[in-house]
């Protein structure tokens, strides 16, 4: 009977599981994903995410964004599947991380003149022209949190609205005196401001402190020769803030999917690079959203060891399935451990329950002389000792069943004795 029940359960899961994966087992062929500037630091990184999942036949169909902040509103209005979004920026309650992926140095670059002075202490600056992004950009949310960080009011400086390459241009031309990054080092503009004599990336005082107070800041070391080695750019080490940069995705979003982004995100960014020792990315450190299971045990576990024998979205439905089975595996197996209890009882009870009509009747036997009386008592014995006799019991418990019956028996027999 345990076997049976054991059976009955597993072709119960059994058929759960093949209703679950069949519900939506192929993958969709395209997803929306939020990309930031076009040209930009995120945008060239999507490019190489896209050009990985069309080896699957998945198209990531990127869409031009202002930056973070434009991604991270798509993401909450449903317009996007997925996005590359910095650190420290906000994003609807639901939506998920599939991980880290790379950090962002947040870079400071001056150009100091007779007339403009540019303290290493931003809480000192003032009357500052200061190239802080779009509106819109991870950028601009970023300067504006290490200026609240720095202690400075709204209107202490001006902010320009430019980022990227046109920041850039802003500071070599004099535009501006100060213009602020979040970007990968690889981005063109960087070298080309480093190997500009007077523009200045600048080494921050206080940078232990201004970290803390930015949330989701990061401090990272840039070392000399980071950008170029001949001439070394930068010539000596700096320590700058850092921002983590992460992929964000619908809840909703097919676990294949899942499972190609992070396999993209591992090939692209696993190797490292001048600031990131090699295997730091892709992880689920520093990422403050909620974490998407499948993504969080396959950063964590690697590839499934299935991908050799099956396609890779028929595995991301079964690793799914086993993910969400094992809460209940664990609520289930507490029940398992009780059914050879409960079938025990259940046997037993098909013959102690007659029990409590024996001990009445041995009651009233003693309570009684009447011949009628008692031969009607040993009648519903009898009947009661046919009933017990019909049950059809597993071998191992045919001994209640005996046992049951010697005491009718010795019942009948004293019951007898008293009408004879």
């Amino acid at each position: 009977m345990v076997r049976v029940s054991a059976l009955i359960l597993a072709v119960v899961l059994a058929a759960t599981a093949l209703w679950w994966l069949s519900r939506d087992i192929i993958p969709p062929s395209t997803v929306r994903f939020a990309a930031g500037v076009e040209g930009g630091g995120y945008w060239r990184i999507a490019t190489q995410y896209r050009d990985i999942l069309e080896r699957d036949g998945i198209d990531l169909d990127l869409i031009a964004t202002a930056g973070s902040v434009e991604n991270a509103r798509l993401m909450a209005e449903g317009k996007a599947d997925a996005a590359l979004l910095q650190g420290g920026i906000a994003v609807g309650d639901d939506i998920q991380t599939l991980g880290a992926v790379f950090t962002e140095p947040f870079l400071i670059f001056a150009r100091p003149t007779a007339d403009v002075d540019v303290p290493r202490n931003p809480a000192q600056w003032s009357g500052l022209r200061i190239a802080a992004g779009d509106e819109g950009s991870g950028t601009r949310a970023a300067a504006q949190t290490f200026l609240k960080a720095a202690g400075l009011s709204g209107n202490a400086n001006t902010l320009l609205p430019l980022g990227g390459a046109d920041a850039a241009q802003a500071l070599t031309s004099g535009d501006a005196d100060v213009a602020l990054f979040v970007a990968p080092l690889s981005a063109p503009y960087l070298s080309q401001l480093l190997a500009d004599g007077d523009a200045t990336l600048l080494q921050l005082d206080h940078i232990v402190a201004l970290s803390r107070r930015m949330p989701q800041s990061i401090l990272v070391d840039v070392p000399s020769g980071a950008f170029a080695l001949d001439p070394p750019l930068p010539v000596r080490e700096r320590q700058l803030l850092g921002l983590v940069a992460r992929i964000v995705a619908q809840p909703e979003l097919h676990p294949a999917i899942v499972d190609r982004l992070v396999e993209a995100a591992r090939e692209v960014h696993e190797p490292g690079d001048v600031i990131t020792p090699e295997g730091q990315f892709p992880s689920m450190d520093n990422t403050s959203l909620p974490q998407d299971a499948y993504a969080r045990d396959l950063i964590a576990d690697g590839p499934s060891p299935l991908n050799a024998f099956l396609p890779y979205w028929v595995v991301a439905q079964i690793s799914r399935f086993a993910i969400l089975l094992l809460p209940i595996v664990f609520l289930l197996l507490p029940l398992l451990r009780t059914l050879p209890g409960l079938y025990k009882w259940s046997i037993r009870n098909r013959v102690f329950r007659h029990y409590a009509r024996i001990r009445e009747i041995d009651e009233a036997a003693a309570e009684t002389n009447d011949p009628q009386q008692l031969r009607e008592l040993e009648t519903e014995l009898a009947e009661l000792d046919r009933e017990i006799a019909s049950l059809n019991l597993p071998l191992t418990y045919r001994g209640y069943a005996y046992d049951a019956r010697l005491h009718i028996d010795l019942l009948r027999k004293r019951i007898a004795n008293g009408v004879g």
